[in-house]
């Protein structure tokens, strides 16, 4: 892809979302990116709830509850067809 298709893209959907929290986050992960500030990790930009997500399936991981890609891939493309 080229870097014109995917500022396009980038602009379509920033124009297209009227979610504040959306928009938010993107700025925070540009900033931190432009800045090229290596010592803002992105833990420290995700809220407390995506934190919690992630704890919650690493430990779901260690004590065996998992799935297969190809599990997860087939689950999605039946949601997406509703």
């Amino acid at each position: 892809m080229l870097t014109a298709e995917i500022k396009n893209d980038l602009h379509r959907m920033v124009v297209e979302t009227d979610d504040i929290n959306v928009l938010q986050k993107i700025k925070v992960i540009f900033d931190t990116l432009i800045k090229g500030d290596e010592k803002t990790d992105w833990w420290d930009i995700i809220s407390e709830q995506e934190k919690i997500s992630i704890k919650r399936g690493l430990q779901q991981l260690e004590n065996g509850k998992r799935f297969p890609h190809a599990e997860v891939r087939k689950q999605i493309n039946e949601l997406l067809k509703k």
